[in-house]
C-alpha cells in the first residue's frame, strides 16, 4: 500500500528530529549548538507535530542578514 504525498511530506519533515515541548527549550538548544559547533540554527514550530524543531536559516534569510551586518 503506497503512502500519500503529504503524510509521506509530514513523516520526512519530522523523523531524525529532536522535539522540543516548547520554544524557551529549543532555543535554549539552538544556542548551545551555537557554542559548542558554531552552527548558526534558529528554533520553529512544526507544524505537522505542534512541537519545536532547530534547523539552519535558509539561504535568502542569511544573505540578508549578511547584507545588514556589512
Amino acid at each position: 500500500m503506497e503512502m500519500s504525498s503529504k503524510r509521506r511530506i509530514r513523516r520526512k519533515s519530522c523523523t531524525g528530529k529532536v522535539q522540543f515541548p516548547d520554544l524557551t527549550r529549543a532555543t535554549a538548544a539552538s544556542i548551545a549548538l551555537f557554542k559548542n559547533k558554531g552552527e548558526r540554527v534558529g528554533a520553529y514550530r512544526c507544524r505537522f507535530c505542534k512541537q519545536y524543531h532547530i534547523g539552519h536559516k535558509p539561504g535568502s534569510f542569511i544573505q540578508l542578514v549578511k547584507g545588514q551586518t556589512e
